[in-house]
């Protein structure tokens, strides 16, 4: 069963009120807030749109996008993991985390973000923490690169 946009948005503020619905249109939700995944405290923002029975429910497309606002990621100069591990780089240059492997089916509609997307993006904060520490990724996954990253 997929989740519309109403369930996902009473199941974020059930499990997580800190996070803050920002923004919504019909099927569009944006929230944003503080985490904490270990050492620092970070602004996400996520941003979901709910697909239309129509669509061709490609999960690269449908997935949530998470976005750290504050602090700014910073990469590790000489890295081998590249400017940042594990993210998107959008056209406008908007970095996206990479939190899921899309063609794995880690994700899709019938989810609801904030039991996956949520811990997920608390997951990937405590890696680059250590990645930034260490210069080692211990996250699971796998990072896909996309037509937008």
């Amino acid at each position: 069963m997929v989740h519309g946009i109403d369930a996902q948005i009473e199941a974020m503020r059930a499990i997580w009120p800190e996070l803050t619905l920002v923004g919504r249109d019909a099927e569009i939700a944006a929230w944003e807030g503080p985490v904490r995944p270990l050492l620092q405290t970070y602004r996400i923002g996520i941003f979901y749109r709910a697909p239309m029975l129509v669509e061709n429910l490609d999960p690269r497309r449908l997935q949530p996008r998470v976005s750290i606002l504050t602090p700014a990621l910073r990469p590790r100069p000489g890295d081998s993991e590249g400017r940042l591990p594990h993210v998107y780089y959008g056209p406008d240059g908007e970095v996206t985390l990479c939190l899921l492997d899309p063609e794995a089916g880690d994700w899709s509609p019938a989810d609801l973000i904030a039991e996956t997307t949520v811990p997920w993006t608390f997951e990937w904060l405590a890696a680059y923490e250590g990645w930034r520490a260490t210069g080692t990724w211990t996250a699971s996954g796998r990072h896909v690169e996309t037509a937008n990253g």
